[in-house]
């Protein structure tokens, strides 16, 4: 179980924290405003030293899903988060909800040899509202890779996505240089072509404060309190060239 007001920390990378304009609702649908033209976007404004393939072909969509309800514990009832596969945890009184938090990782297909690009990030959304955003959390663009300590996402670049109140228009911004490793556990899948995949740890190799300049690990399993959290499901291709 997670606790929103104690964890923004912790899951910031993952659940989405609000930017300018995430007070105000503004049209959002995966489907037609995260779409071919701002797929193909991404990769030709891309600095990565890592992700350099221009000439991907498709990318495949996988996702996991966060619901903020009440949730009994300790003899209070408060605000958590939890994984939708979680979801009956809630009170069976105070059934309405807060907010949904889609959690989307993309692999790019690439036919150059390369190693398969991948972009994530979160959406906020009011609950039950699939068409609407409230806020976004930065995006990762980086490289999967495996070595033989097992599978894992490495980001070297980030941005965030414009996103005009009350408009549906999404194009990303400046890019800034942001290494991250994001582990994936082996029993999930580990390749471009597995049904699903999921984070188990994240690794912050930057300077931060609170390791100084040592690489800061947090593990999934502990944050979240269970292992079928951030279980991402393949959902669908996108083809981005014939």
């Amino acid at each position: 179980m997670l606790r929103l007001n104690s964890s923004r920390f912790i899951i910031f990378m993952l659940v989405a924290l609000n930017f300018s304009c995430t007070i105000r609702k503004h049209p959002f649908n995966f489907n037609q405003n995260i779409d071919k033209a701002f797929l193909q976007s991404v990769i030709r404004g891309s600095k990565s030293i890592l992700a350099t393939e221009k000439n991907v072909t498709s990318a495949r969509v996988y996702k996991a899903g966060f619901l903020q309800g009440w949730m009994e514990q300790n003899h209070f009832v408060d605000w958590a988060v939890l994984s939708k596969q979680r979801k009956n945890e809630f009170t069976p009184y105070n059934r309405g909800g807060k907010s949904e938090y889609d959690v989307y990782l993309i692999l790019f297909d690439a036919k150059s040899g390369n190693k398969n690009n991948f972009l994530l990030f979160t959406v906020q959304r009011p609950w039950l509202d699939t068409d609407t955003a409230t806020g976004f959390s930065p995006f990762y663009y980086g490289v999967l890779d495996s070595r033989a300590s097992g599978p894992y996402l490495l980001a070297d670049e980030t941005f965030k996505i414009a996103a005009k109140c009350n408009a549906p228009a999404y194009t990303p911004t400046k890019r800034k240089r942001n290494k991250l490793y994001f582990l994936l556990d082996k029993q999930y899948g580990s390749g471009f072509k597995s049904d699903s995949l999921r984070i188990e740890k994240i690794v912050l190799a930057q300077d931060n404060q609170l390791s100084d300049n040592k690489a800061l690990v947090i593990s999934v399993d502990e944050v979240l309190g269970d292992k079928v959290s951030l279980i991402m499901r393949y959902e669908d291709t996108i083809i981005l060239k014939p």
